[in-house]
């Protein structure tokens, strides 16, 4: 316990609508982790029926549980931030799992970076389905975060999925927006916020969880166009930062339109021959610039998987080129304000 009872180092925010299931696994994880100076909170967002601390006993994790009513994760974690007492939020998802020294690993960031009060993880190499959708997805964010790290991009978004944030920064600034009454962008639109004031935002992807999630090709594709793409290119537009960092890289915008050309030169080159050439070239830069990634896949999953993603990834660079299109479409993005979001003390 610290010091002083009301006050930790950190308050682990997990929010949770009926995943029971994933929210025992991830509570399990987080028993074998260094708690001390630190508090778990979970918010059961409209669970049916609604969750039990004793459906948890045996996960060895002692939390507090509170509930709403349904109101989706960014009014979940935002109620969590207002009745923690913890000097840092950490975030994270209930269908995640703590690697090892996950809390050590992030308590040593805070000691040697106190310069920097908003930083997040990754997911790890190993995800949890072995399906190829499910291994493709989550390696390709794992690939993204590291990249980006190992690039010293200037990011300028924030991740709930395992993000650690200075709690008064974030009641200050309004937390999530309830705008954004689904899982969305919600935490990105905080990061650009943030970065607007220049505040600093960081990767470190020695920080790191295992993801739960299942991935089918429709849910894939449903939540990077409608969920992330499209909401995500909207939010640069409102805000006018069009910067290069993660999947908006000056790399994938290239290999985005070379997968566009390719897939576009197939039916071309039928009529006039010229087009298969440009079709090669297309696919060789697509190839290239996407090398490491597809290595990662090959080393994690093998030869035969690394080919079998080429097409998912050729589909994932549409997904990309359609949500700036899409984007364009819409009306002008006017998010409601965000107020300082005001302490509790309800436990």
């Amino acid at each position: 316990m610290p010091s002083n009872p009301t006050q930790y180092l950190f308050s682990v925010c997990i929010p949770v609508r009926n995943d029971l299931k994933n929210l025992r696994r991830c509570l399990s994880a987080l028993a074998d982790q260094d708690f001390s100076n630190c508090e778990i909170l979970v918010c059961d967002d409209g669970s049916e029926p609604a969750l039990s601390a004793s459906e948890l006993p045996e996960t060895g994790t002692p939390f507090t549980l509170v509930r709403q009513n349904g109101q989706g994760p960014s009014v979940a974690r935002n109620h969590l931030a207002r009745i923690a007492r913890g000097k840092y939020l950490f975030f994270m998802d209930a269908d995640t799992v703590a690697k090892a020294s996950l809390i050590e690993k992030a308590k040593h960031v805070v000691r040697e970076h106190p310069e920097i009060p908003v930083f997040y993880g990754s997911y790890d190499d190993e995800p949890d389905s072995r399906a190829l959708i499910s291994a493709y997805r989550n390696l390709l964010h794992h690939y993204t975060h590291h990249q980006s790290a190992k690039g010293m991009e200037r990011v300028t978004t924030f991740w709930c999925g395992c993000g650690v944030i200075l709690r008064e920064l974030y009641l200050e600034h309004g937390g999530l927006s309830e705008f954004y009454d689904t899982p969305s962008i919600e935490d990105i639109e905080l990061g650009v916020r943030l970065s607007a004031e220049g505040i600093p935002i960081q990767i470190f992807p020695e920080i790191q969880v295992k993801h739960l999630k299942k991935w089918t090709f429709g849910n894939w594709i449903y939540t990077d166009l409608f969920r992330r793409g499209i909401p995500w290119v909207r939010l640069m537009k409102a805000s006018k930062q069009w910067s290069s960092q993660l999947n908006f890289s000056w790399g994938q915008r290239i290999a985005s339109l070379a997968a566009v050309t390719f897939v576009l030169s197939i039916p071309l080159a039928i009529v006039a021959a010229p087009f298969a050439a440009v079709g090669v070239l297309s696919l060789g830069i697509f190839l290239m610039l996407n090398w490491p990634f597809i290595d990662l896949i090959r080393r994690k999953r093998g030869i035969s998987a690394s080919l079998a993603v080429i097409p998912l990834h050729l589909a994932y660079a549409w997904v990309c080129v359609l949500s700036v299109a899409a984007a364009l479409l819409y009306p002008p993005l006017k998010l409601p304000p965000n107020p300082r979001l005001q302490p509790l003390r309800e436990r």
